[in-house]
């Protein structure tokens, strides 16, 4: 009987205590913010369904390209540009 009367005391308590709890973060307009993420997460959503079409065009694996390199190396008349190499670099990660 006395386990129960624990539980019963420890229950109320949390309920009482979850009932007062203040947000951390105070915000003038609540509603505002949801929209701004709203927002956002559309803005987000248009793109990614705007560009899943043009993705689903795409190979995953350019195999003509593939093969077309492997026969160069294969030939030895592969040949690396590589001041394009560094310029790419540059540009890339400045």
């Amino acid at each position: 009987m006395e386990i129960q009367k624990i539980n019963s005391a420890i229950s109320t308590e949390i309920s009482t205590k979850k009932d007062q709890a203040q947000p951390l973060v105070k915000q003038d307009n609540p509603e505002k913010s949801i929209q701004a993420e709203h927002k956002v997460v559309s803005d987000d959503w248009q793109l990614l369904t705007g560009s899943q079409s043009e993705l689903e065009l795409l190979e995953d694996v350019d195999q003509a390209r593939i093969d077309e390199i492997r026969q160069s190396l294969k030939s030895g008349t592969f040949k690396l540009d590589l001041d394009a190499i560094s310029e790419a670099m540059l540009q890339q990660h400045g």
